[in-house]
């Protein structure tokens, strides 16, 4: 009887989470989650990845849930399977990435008593997720309308106005195979209008979380006073915020520092976003003269610590938050108003509220700034001969496919991305795990990000995310959509040549770099994933335009030089300096 009732909630719960928008199942291969892998491999509508590691599973999903805003559900079985999920649940609950976890557990009276793959599982990521559930053995008692309505509660809470991860954890007793012939009158009683159509049993409207006018005013009238006012756009998740962002900005005609994760930096947004700004914050002149008395901060986090730290000393007056979750982004300790809503709505309403303005000599003063600095980078990069990681970033920002998604690996690749990309007439979707800023799962996110957006997506990633994730490489070969990895390998950890560390000697190389000597030919080999490395300006230009043309998925290898890198970036970063401190106003 238990294996009926098993299959029948597994078959329940998969349909429910389909019909609530989820058809995307992230699954490895186990024994207690039979019942879930059954039920989903055998629903018509739902579209099943299967996975070697459930690491790279979930980090998928995370990927997939980052392009669209809805979640992909991830099957395990129980135990180490579990806790595998740890990491891509972290960075789902900092960043606000919805993400289901379906995990088969053993019955309650095997937990805690030494039986084989048994772990408590109960809450184990209670921490990290908006809502857990532990469902109990399948059972006359807890028949099907409380599965559903349990199925549905998770979903609403993994896409509400503060999504995340939601984490269900399914117990089955033995046997685990999909069997028939019960009675499943009890069990069943009282779907019958569910069963009859295709809708969820509970649908959960989106909250409708009004701001209220006045407050929109107040802000609008705190920005009409404003001397000198300043827009910083931090992650954004959604086009419509993007188009609302850019009409808003197109009115207050004000400095505007675009992070990369904006999905603004790398396109033509208007001439008062400010390119290269974090380089420029490096002379205190430049500070003194560059310091808003109110700042509006649209959307999440940014990239650049520098730009925290030019706030920290330089505070504004005012400092405005607009973010649609609860959570504190304020590590300088200086937000002055904090506005949970909707971002593209607010910034729509705002802009119907304020008065075209222009900041006139604030404004040229950044821009005259920002070309300086852009040409500065310009004749930089192009006068080293070598292939440099700066290089790398000012190509892919130019030459990268418009519509295309552009997934970008912590540590160097995202940083220079933000510092030395170039400004292109063409929409590119950003990418990148910066809720905690791990270099782990890169290439799996890049492959769900992909899968998301339904666009070739081409990765950064270092030589150390790739040893993080080589399995990965796995899901690039059999991706729907091209994924194009490109891997900086300057054999080991570049970005700590930029820390007080680097100066001793005794353990910077062996304990913080790490080198290696380490190619990813062979690991490509392995899975079948195109592979070609370049040691030229040239030849990773010819490569990287051949593989999009190509429409094929693959790996480009771009061995660096450590010591050429910081060379170029210190050569750039003095000459910055020196222009802003000669050139003035």
């Amino acid at each position: 009887m238990a294996a009926d009732l098993n299959t029948l909630q597994a078959q329940i719960i998969v349909e429910e989470l389909v019909r609530c928008g989820i058809d995307t199942f992230c699954m490895s291969p186990g024994s207690r989650s039979t019942p879930l892998v059954a039920a989903a491999a055998r629903n018509r509508r739902a579209r099943v990845m299967m996975f070697y590691d459930e690491r790279g599973s979930a980090f998928y999903a995370l990927g997939y849930g980052r392009a669209t805003t809805r979640p992909a559900a991830v099957i395990t079985t129980s135990g180490t399977a579990a806790a595998n999920l740890m990491p891509a649940i972290c960075e789902a609950s900092v960043d606000k990435v919805p993400l289901l976890m379906l995990t088969a557990d053993r019955p309650p009276e095997l937990t805690d008593t030494g039986a084989n793959q048994t772990l408590n599982q109960a809450g184990m990521f209670a921490r990290f997720v908006r809502w857990d559930f532990d469902f109990s053995c399948p059972c006359e008692q807890m028949g099907a309308q409380a599965v559903l309505t349990t199925v549905d509660h998770a979903v609403s809470r993994s896409v509400g106005i503060h999504p995340g991860p939601v984490h269900l954890n399914c117990r089955f007793r033995e046997p685990l195979e999909p069997m028939q012939g019960a009675d499943e009158t009890v069990y069943t009683a009282g779907i019958g209008r569910w069963r009859d159509s295709r809708e969820p049993f509970t649908r959960y409207e989106p909250a409708c979380a009004a701001l209220d006018p006045a407050i929109v005013d107040s802000i609008a009238q705190t920005i009409g006073d404003a001397q000198r006012l300043m827009v910083v756009v931090g992650g954004l998740r959604t086009d419509r915020q993007q188009t609302a962002v850019q009409r808003l900005v197109a009115r207050l005609r004000c400095p505007v520092y675009a992070d990369i994760t904006s999905g603004l930096r790398l396109g033509e947004c208007g001439t008062n976003v400010i390119r290269h700004y974090d380089p420029e914050l490096l002379d205190a002149d430049f500070n003194s003269k560059a310091n808003p008395d109110v700042v509006l901060h649209i959307g999440g986090r940014t990239t650049s610590k520098r730009v925290g730290q030019f706030f920290d000393t330089n505070r504004p007056r005012s400092y405005i938050v607009i973010k649609q979750d609860p959570d504190r982004y304020d590590p300088i300790h200086a937000v002055t108003r904090h506005v949970q809503t909707d971002v593209a709505g607010f910034c729509e309403s705002l802009a119907e509220h304020i008065q075209s303005r222009d900041d006139g000599n604030f404004r040229r003063f950044h821009r005259n700034k920002a070309e300086a600095a852009q040409a500065i980078i310009e004749r930089h990069i192009a006068a080293e001969p070598a292939l440099t990681e700066a290089f790398v970033a000012r190509h892919l920002s130019r030459e990268i496919p418009d519509g295309a998604g552009l997934f970008l690996s912590n540590s160097m690749p995202i940083r220079d991305m933000d510092l030395y990309a170039d400004t292109a007439a063409r929409t590119v979707r950003i990418g990148a795990n910066r809720g905690i800023s791990g270099i782990d799962g890169v290439v799996a996110s890049a492959c769900g990000f992909a899968a998301g957006l339904g666009t070739p997506v081409t990765a950064v990633a270092g030589d150390l995310a790739m040893v993080h994730d080589v399995n990965s490489l796995a899901i690039v070969g059999r991706s729907a959509q091209p994924v194009i990895v490109v891997t900086i390998n300057n054999h080991g950890g570049g970005i700590f040549d930029f820390l007080r560390i680097s100066q001793y000697e005794d353990v910077f190389e062996p304990y913080f770099v790490a080198p290696h000597d380490y190619s990813f030919a062979g690991a490509c080999e392995t899975f079948k994933v195109k592979y070609q490395t370049t040691t030229t300006k040239q030849a990773f230009a010819d490569a990287y335009r051949a593989m999009v043309h190509e429409g094929t998925s693959g790996l480009i290898e771009v061995p660096t030089e450590r010591a050429v890198n910081l060379r170029l970036r210190r050569a750039i970063k003095a000459a910055i300096i020196e222009a802003l401190h000669t050139e003035g106003e």
